[in-house]
C-alpha cells in the first residue's frame, strides 16, 4: 500500500514539482493544490465529482469580492451552507473541497485581471487530480456516512454559523493567513454522533488541538524543504491510514493545504502569529465544541451508509 501510495503522489505533485523547479514557483502551488482538492473531492462525493471544475470558478469568485465584505461573507456563508446540507447524502467530505478553495480565495483578495493566471493554474491542477480520480483511485473506497434530512438541515445551518463566526474572528484577530481557522472548524465537525456525546466531542476537541498545533510548526517553518518533508509524510498519512480513520485525515486535511498554498509576504514573527492563532482559536474552537454538543444532543444521529 505504501508503494502505491508513494507513486500516487509523485503523479499527483511531480507535474507542480517540476513547474516548481523551472521557477513558476506560484502557479507550481496553485497546480498542487487544484490537484489535491479536486482528487479529493472526486473520491469523496463521487456523484458530484464532475462539479470539481468549478472548484477554480470559487476561488476566483471569492478573490475578486473579498474587497467587499459583505459580498464575500454572503459567499462563505452559502458555500458552507452546502457543504453541511450534503450530509444528507454522505458527499459533505468531498464538497470540502469547495470551501477550501472559497476560503483560499477570500483570503487573497486581487482585481479580475490578476485572478486569471492563479485560475487557470487551479484549473489546470483541477483536471490532473480528477483524472487520477477516475482512473488509478477508481476502486478506493472512503467510509462516508450519511444523516437524515432534519440532521443534515441542523448540520448545515450550524456550518455555515461556525464558519461565519471562525472567518470574522480570524480577521479581528489580525492574524495572516487565517483562512485555515474556518476551514478547520468544517473539517473537523460531523453531523454523525460516534458513541456518546461526549466520546465525540472529546475526539472533536482533540482533532482541533492537534490541527493548531500542526498547522502552527508549519507556518513557523521556512525552510523549503523541511516544508516539503511535512507534505510527503502527511499526505502519505492520509492515503494509507486515512482510507478508514475519518478523524485522521480531519486532522490532516487542513495543515496540508497551508503546506500547499503560497503567501505573498515572508514568515510571520514567532511570538506574534502564536499569539493571534492562540486567540482566534480559543474563542472560535470553543463556540465550535459548543455547536456540535448541541447538534449530537438535539439530533443525536449516529448516521448510515451513505447510497
Amino acid at each position: 500500500m505504501l508503494g502505491r501510495a508513494t507513486g500516487l503522489l509523485a503523479l499527483a505533485l511531480g507535474p507542480a514539482a517540476a513547474l516548481y523547479f523551472l521557477g513558476y514557483t506560484a502557479t507550481a502551488h496553485y497546480v498542487a493544490l487544484g490537484t489535491v482538492l479536486a482528487a479529493q473531492m472526486s473520491l469523496l462525493a463521487r456523484p458530484v465529482a464532475g462539479f470539481s471544475i468549478l472548484l477554480p470558478l470559487a476561488y476566483a469568485a471569492a478573490a475578486i469580492t473579498a474587497q467587499s465584505t459583505g459580498g464575500v461573507i454572503a459567499l462563505v456563508v452559502a458555500v458552507a451552507a452546502i457543504v453541511g446540507a450534503a450530509s444528507s447524502q454522505g458527499l459533505q467530505r468531498g464538497l470540502l473541497a469547495m470551501l477550501a478553495a472559497t476560503l483560499i480565495g477570500s483570503s487573497e483578495p486581487a482585481a479580475p485581471s490578476a485572478v486569471v493566471v492563479p485560475t487557470l493554474a487551479l484549473f489546470a491542477g483541477s483536471c490532473l487530480g480528477y483524472v487520477l480520480a477516475k482512473t488509478l483511485l477508481r476502486d478506493v473506497i472512503v467510509d462516508a456516512r450519511a444523516v437524515s434530512p432534519r440532521t443534515a438541515l441542523s448540520f448545515a445551518m450550524l456550518l455555515a454559523i461556525l464558519v461565519l463566526v471562525a472567518w470574522l474572528a480570524s480577521r479581528a484577530a489580525d492574524l495572516t493567513r487565517g483562512w485555515w481557522i474556518p476551514f478547520a472548524v468544517a473539517a473537523t465537525g460531523h453531523p454523525a454522533i460516534s458513541g456518546s456525546a461526549l466520546r465525540s466531542l472529546a475526539l472533536l476537541a482533540a482533532t482541533l488541538l492537534g490541527t493548531l498545533v500542526l498547522v502552527s510548526i508549519i507556518e513557523l517553518s521556512d525552510a523549503v524543504s523541511l516544508r516539503v518533508a511535512y507534505l510527503i509524510v502527511l499526505t502519505l498519512l492520509i492515503l494509507t491510514a486515512g482510507r478508514t480513520r475519518r478523524w485522521l485525515r480531519a486532522l490532516l486535511y487542513t495543515p496540508v493545504l497551508v503546506l500547499l498554498v503560497a503567501h505573498q509576504g515572508g514568515r510571520p514573527q514567532t511570538l506574534e502569529y502564536l499569539q493571534s492563532a492562540l486567540l482566534a482559536c480559543a474563542a472560535v474552537f470553543g463556540v465550535a465544541l459548543v455547536g456540535q454538543w448541541l447538534l449530537w444532543t438535539i439530533r443525536p444521529d449516529s448516521g448510515h451508509a451513505a447510497a
